[in-house]
């Protein structure tokens, strides 16, 4: 009997970290998982339905990380596992004609995350449908909604919660970033050096002066001495290829007008560089991300940073466009490699000696005139960091503490 429990236990962790982990890397990518569905609806006939491609994203994400977590719990543990056993059937089903005729390059299962053949996922579908159906059966009548009111009141509580906090993550991300970057341009990669060899061989070095001795010393990026700006002074950044015999990670980066490649140019530049993104010249920001990119824009300019705008649209007549006062260099750039650089149709991305120091959605540029006109581009990075590393850390400690009330809840109402 409890070898029995225990197989049922270890099944229930397997089938929920695996919706978890599917639901939340799908989650924080909406715009991959959009990517991939228009495939799957261009594949199968269906581009009608492209339209609602960014819903259909966070929607699934938000089905699998809901139900995941709802197993994980052992909330309405029958309803769930055959909601589960529903979805793996439908996509056991998809993936075997996927594997069969092949439509589509991957399944996106996992999005960037983990990449699968149609056979290895047809094959991790059978094992969790397997694994699943086994804890739809043994379910029973214990698991159907509690007639009490406390039980009840607390399950559709944390339903809600997980609900929220799945459905959150996917608008987040849709409307900022994703908040863990999995694609080969992630912020610390050097454009150059991924495309000779793996993206990590490149050593950055900070180089810093103590205000107090004057002294110089060296730090790397992990090192966290040298976010006390009070203390230490900004001297140089130094970026330094390791030897290596990795695939590229970066097969082709490259920014063009009738002239040519202006990419070797970019990352040449000693200076740091500001790429504003503009997917299509003629869908021009309004609001709080024309203030911000026109700011951007304005602080390059006035402090002789290098700055050109990024589009897949035909370049305008004189090649350039005017963001608040001056007119910025316009670049042409593959689309397919733009969506991978930045998830969001306007932005910017900052570059040093061809690494990302930074990117962000154009409703996110820092204010560099208002906040960080006296500090380096640098500098606002290093600040905006440490901010977003103390607000990380609140939110999972409030994650954590919802979690710990899930598991105490559940002890005490069973």
């Amino acid at each position: 009997m409890k070898k029995h429990a225990s197989l049922l236990a270890l099944s229930r962790l397997t089938v929920s970290f695996v919706f978890i982990f599917s639901g939340f890397v799908k989650g924080i990518d909406p715009w991959g998982t959009a990517i991939k569905s228009g495939e799957y609806f261009h594949a199968f006939g269906m581009p009608w339905l492209a339209g609602g491609q960014y819903v259909f994203s966070i929607a699934l994400s938000a089905a699998e990380m809901l139900l995941g977590l709802c197993l994980l719990f052992r909330i309405r543990e029958r309803i769930v596992s055959g909601w589960i056993v529903a979805m793996l059937s439908f996509f056991t089903l998809l993936t075997f004609v996927l594997a069969l005729w092949n439509p589509v390059s991957d399944c996106g299962c996992f999005g960037d995350a983990i990449k699968l053949t149609h056979w290895q996922t047809l094959f991790k579908n059978i094992v969790l449908l397997a694994l699943a159906f086994c804890l739809w059966r043994s379910s029973g009548r214990a698991a159907y909604p509690r007639t009490d009111r406390r039980g009840t009141a607390i399950e559709n509580g944390l339903v809600l919660f997980f609900l929220l906090l799945s459905t959150g993550i996917g608008i987040y991300s849709l409307r900022h970033l994703p908040p863990i970057d999995l694609l080969p341009f992630r912020v610390g990669v050097n454009i150059p050096s991924a495309m000779t060899s793996g993206a990590d061989d490149v050593r950055t070095t900070l180089v810093y002066r103590d205000r107090l001795s004057g002294d110089e010393r060296e730090f790397m990026l992990t090192d966290t001495v040298w976010y006390d700006t009070t203390r230490w002074e900004y001297v140089d950044t130094r970026i330094e290829p390791v030897a290596s015999d990795r695939e590229p990670t970066i097969l082709e980066f490259s920014v063009f007008d009738a002239d040519g490649d202006h990419a070797p140019a970019l990352f040449a530049s000693d200076r740091d560089v500001f790429l504003l993104v503009l997917t299509k010249t003629d869908d021009r920001p309004e609001g709080r991300c024309r203030e911000r990119m026109q700011g951007a824009a304005e602080y390059a300019v006035r402090h002789g940073y290098p700055v050109v705008c990024l589009t897949t649209s035909p370049l305008p007549d004189g090649g350039t466009l005017s963001f608040g006062e001056h007119d910025i260099p316009v670049y042409n750039i593959d689309g397919t490699t733009l969506k991978t650089l930045i998830r969001a149709r306007r932005g910017l991305v900052l570059l040093k000696e061809g690494t990302i120091l930074g990117k962000w959605n154009c409703r996110d540029i820092p204010p560099f005139l208002e906040r960080y006109d006296d500090r380096t581009p640098l500098e606002t990075v290093l600040d905006l960091r440490t901010r977003a590393a103390t607000g990380w850390l609140l939110g999972t400690l409030a994650v954590a503490l919802v979690a710990i009330f899930c598991a105490y809840a559940g002890r005490r109402w069973r």
